[in-house]
């Protein structure tokens, strides 16, 4: 009897235990239902495209140290400058860009972009800066002490293209894993740093001119009114490296944000200036070089629609800025005049809308 009983429970026990592992969950639920987080793929590759509405502007000011013989009576120390403002060239810029990670906590990154927009207001300052000193004017007038003081002032109509160019790699050195259970999660954390180059230009064409003042200061200006035939040419260009940290969080199951800060410290900038009206200048007559600074700054939240795509939206800002460099004046007889370059900027900033796809 007792045997039969030892048999019965044998068998009960083996039917147990294969029932057990016919009603085993497979992998997926196992991490579903369990705090841990299903491991991620060593290998991804991620494309994204983004359409950034962004308020755009960009400024350049130089001068000169005039000749004593330029005044009478004769006097040292006075500095006449000119002073350009690019406003409103707003208009989508579209990014395209490609990340891939060929192993874990590694990835490499790819991003073009570019935009053409119409519509943009230019504004052009000639000043005079002669501190402690009195000038006077072909027309009479006497300035004391003048400091910045517009001595001729236009405005203009502009249109024209931005390019964008930008490579980088990324190095995972933070990272806490996110824990799930019964749909509830944690926040995970991921922070990358990356080091890379990035290329940045904006061409202008500048029309549809009028002289808004003159004043006869030293020498005899063009008069108020239309500038007849202007179709000049600028264009501004940043390249150089750049290195940052990039924060990216999961929110929930297909939620995610991103935040991104990256600083450029040696930016070389490049600009020419071809003013069609003046006869006197080469085609571009004006050259200018210095070396500034980037910082760019993006945050943005993502939502999983779908087992591939994402959806993304968010704010974004690009600014660029040196505070000295040489601007060179190269003239159809051969001459040439050197200045100094003042100051140059360059801002991006708006919000965005974007897709992305990862496999």
């Amino acid at each position: 009897m007792m045997r039969r009983v030892t048999t019965c429970v044998s068998i009960c026990l083996s039917l147990a235990a294969v029932l057990l592992c016919a009603l085993t969950p497979p992998a997926a639920a196992r991490y579903y239902y369990s705090w841990e987080e299903k491991p991620k793929k060593a290998f991804f590759i991620k494309t994204k495209v983004r359409r950034w509405q962004a308020e755009t502007s960009g400024q350049t000011r130089s001068s000169l140290v005039t000749p004593t013989y330029w005044w009478s009576p004769p006097s040292d120390n006075i500095s006449i400058g000119n002073t350009n403002d690019f406003k409103v060239m707003d208009a989508p810029l579209y990014l395209y860009s490609a990340e891939i990670q060929p192993v874990r906590g590694f990835s490499l990154e790819f991003e073009t972009g570019d935009n053409r927009f119409s519509g943009g207001k230019y504004f052009e300052h000639d000043w005079l800066h002669a501190t402690n000193k009195t000038v006077y004017l072909l027309n009479g007038v006497t300035w004391d002490s003048p400091q910045h003081r517009d001595y001729a002032k236009k405005t203009a109509e502009t249109a024209g293209t931005a390019r964008q160019y930008s490579a980088a790699a990324y190095l995972n050195v933070y990272k806490t894993d996110a824990l799930a259970q019964d749909e509830e999660y944690e926040i995970a954390h991921s922070m990358d740093f990356f080091a890379g180059y990035s290329w940045y230009e904006t061409k202008v064409r500048i029309f549809n001119g009028y002289k808004i003042m003159s004043t006869d200061f030293f020498l005899p200006t063009a008069p108020v009114g239309p500038m007849t035939g202007l179709n000049s040419r600028a264009s501004m260009r940043w390249s150089g490296w750049r290195f940052g940290f990039r924060e990216q969080a999961n929110l929930g199951k297909n939620f995610f944000a991103e935040g991104k800060l990256a600083f450029g410290p040696f930016m070389k900038y490049n600009g020419t200036n071809y003013w069609n009206l003046d006869t006197n200048l080469k085609n571009p007559g004006i050259r200018s070089t210095a070396t500034g600074n980037l910082v760019e700054f993006s945050l943005s939240a993502s939502y999983r629609f779908w087992r591939h795509l994402e959806f993304e939206g968010g704010w974004m800002a690009w600014s660029y800025k040196a505070a000295s460099g040489d601007e060179t004046f190269y003239y159809t007889d051969g001459s040439t005049w050197e200045g100094k370059l003042n100051k140059v900027k360059a801002t991006r900033k708006g919000t965005f809308l974007g897709l992305s796809w990862r496999y």
